[in-house]
């Protein structure tokens, strides 16, 4: 896009459809609202606060974060089956250790009512990836598509947030869909091997590729040094990567056009903080209460969707809140923000489409009421 088309206004469509609103462009956004405004009014967190209340308790943000679980528990199966499936192919040399590993983070995480149900799923899953190589690019192809659906529910929930129609075609928004789950799934993959980054993994395969490499001291300090600290380093790193994972999610899903990515932002902060306290809440309550008797399994099993549940919730209420800020930061510049946010959005291609075909039902419904 040349200099003088981002001067061009754009404009927006309400979600629950109506007129078009115009709104700035780009560029005269930035020297109107977001430069001069960055630095929010201590009195614009009252109106947040109430506004995110509102969303929270009476326009059904939890129904939200309901919707977006259900794709979590799509997305999770093959995801980690597709995952564990390249682990033990590029360590088939190594199954033993990643079978010990494997075995260890079941016996530590997962309760003992279901540790012999857990170890059967992993034993299925390496037998299919023993099977065919065939079998392993159909997994992995099927967690994409099945994470993609999860980032595109993401997309529409972020759009109705902000209380505008998605205006990117489908081709457009099906290819930032695309390349944003790629983004965030190998994210979550360089999570998993921050967090599983450890000797017994390493030294076969140090030991095996050290010597033909001519590399005996780097795995040495690897070893010796590095490991060592990285066990306290590692959580650090793992915040880190998940706050750019929520960054990337909340720049990209909407149909708002902000310009650079803010890879930290208050929204995002929220949401990795109260999502962390969370999965800490529900790991107590496995800890403490899975055990006892047939009710407190049944017990754990609601906690865990619930806490699922919450932290969709959450990183949906830490992007509404990115969202009224930008909304402060508006009025403080003098745009008649009240009732829509007007953040010039990525794209308009498919309103006109939109509008089109709410005039087409207007006027059918208005064909039929007169022919009664």
């Amino acid at each position: 896009m040349t200099a003088k088309d981002s001067d061009v206004s754009s404009f927006i469509l309400p979600a629950e459809g109506g007129s078009t609103i115009a709104t700035l462009s780009p560029q005269e956004y930035y020297r109107q609202v977001s430069k001069p405004q960055r630095r929010l009014q201590w009195k614009a967190w009252p109106l947040i606060t109430r506004r995110l209340f509102v969303e929270t308790f009476f326009n059904g943000l939890m129904d939200r974060g309901a919707t977006l679980s259900f794709f979590t528990l799509l997305t999770t199966v093959p995801t980690l089956t597709a995952f564990y499936s390249i682990v033990t192919l590029v360590l088939s040399h190594n199954k033993e250790q990643v079978t010990d590993i494997t075995n260890d983070f079941i016996s530590t995480n997962v309760p003992d009512n279901f540790e012999d149900n857990a170890h059967r799923a992993i034993s299925l899953i390496i037998g299919s990836t023993q099977q065919s190589l065939i079998a392993l690019v159909v997994s992995v192809l099927f967690a994409l598509f099945s994470s993609s659906a999860y980032v595109r529910a993401f997309s529409r929930n972020a759009n109705g947030l902000y209380g505008r129609a998605e205006g990117r075609s489908i081709v457009r928004t099906w290819l930032t869909m695309w390349g944003l789950t790629i983004a965030l799934v190998i994210g979550l993959v360089m999570i998993a091997i921050a967090f599983f980054f450890s000797q017994d993994i390493l030294q076969p395969l140090l030991g095996r590729f050290s010597e033909p490499l001519h590399i005996e001291s780097a795995s040495a300090f690897i070893l010796d040094t590095f490991l060592p600290v990285w066990v306290y380093v590692r959580w650090p790193v793992i915040f880190g990567a998940s706050i750019i994972l929520i960054a990337l999610l909340y720049h990209f899903a909407p149909n708002v056009r902000y310009g650079r990515v803010r890879w930290l932002t208050s929204g995002s902060v929220f949401a990795l903080v109260s999502i962390t306290a969370v999965g800490l809440l529900v790991r107590v309550y496995w800890q403490n209460f899975y055990n006892v008797g047939s009710y407190g399994a049944l017990g754990g099993l609601i906690a865990g969707f619930i806490g699922l549940v919450i932290a969709n919730t959450l990183l949906l209420l830490g992007l509404k809140l990115d969202a009224e800020i930008t909304r402060a930061r508006e009025l403080q510049a003098g745009l008649d923000s009240s009732v829509m946010i007007v953040a010039p959005p990525r794209s308009e291609a498919a309103l006109q489409d939109l509008v089109k075909l709410e005039e087409s039902l207007k006027e059918s419904a208005e064909t039929f009421q007169k022919e009664l």
